[in-house]
Formats: structure tokens, sequence, C-alpha cells
């Protein structure tokens, strides 16, 4: 569709157009303008946030990050009374918090 052929259907100048498609390009066009578009090109404006990463893993990511966090301190404080554990036994404690916290409440993760 051409800019004037659109202007027309949007009751606008065509040099609104060029303004709304620059806006587009910079990022900065508004909801509202877009949603005078789809009407315009009788179309229905969806605007949805989508995961990149399905729930189940945000939600492990997230509870292995809270179990570091907590198992930071104990970790370091072992090592510096020479008393660390092998890289397997510290990732199966890692392992079982972030499945604890996992079962738990929801809200703990946040």
């Amino acid at each position: 569709m051409s800019a004037s052929a659109l202007a027309r259907k949007l009751g606008v100048m065509p040099h609104s157009i060029a303004k709304l498609e620059k806006a587009e390009a910079d990022e900065k066009i508004t909801l509202a303008s877009l949603r005078k578009l789809a009407s315009a090109l009788d179309c229905e404006l969806q605007y949805a946030l989508v995961p990149r990463k399905s729930l189940e893993e945000i939600l492990e990511d997230r509870a292995i990050t809270i179990a570091r966090e907590r198992l930071r301190p104990i970790s370091h404080s072992m090592s510096l009374e020479n008393q660390s554990v092998d890289q397997s036994a510290s990732e199966k404690q890692l392992q079982l918090l972030a499945k604890e916290i996992l079962d738990g409440p929801r809200r703990n993760l946040w």
C-alpha cells in the first residue's frame, strides 16, 4: 500500500506516514499510533512479551542463583579454614538446595 493510500485511510497527510515509519524505525512509535494503524488496516494489534526460555527453565535458573547466593558465604568460610569440599560435593549441595527452593513457595524465588 502506498503512503498516500495509507494516509487517506488514516485521515492524515502523507508526510505523517513518513513520520510514523521513522518512529517505528527508531523504536519510538507509540502503542496509540500502532493501534490507529491497525484499525485503519482492519487489523488487530497484539502486543506481547515472549519469554526466551520456558517457565520451568526460568524457575530452575532462579533457584540455582538463589542457592549459589546462599551457599557462597559458607563455601568462602570453609575455604578460609582450609575445609573446602570438592567440586562434585559442592555441585550436589547446590542442586539439593535449588530443588528445596523450587519445592517451596514460589514467592521465595523473587
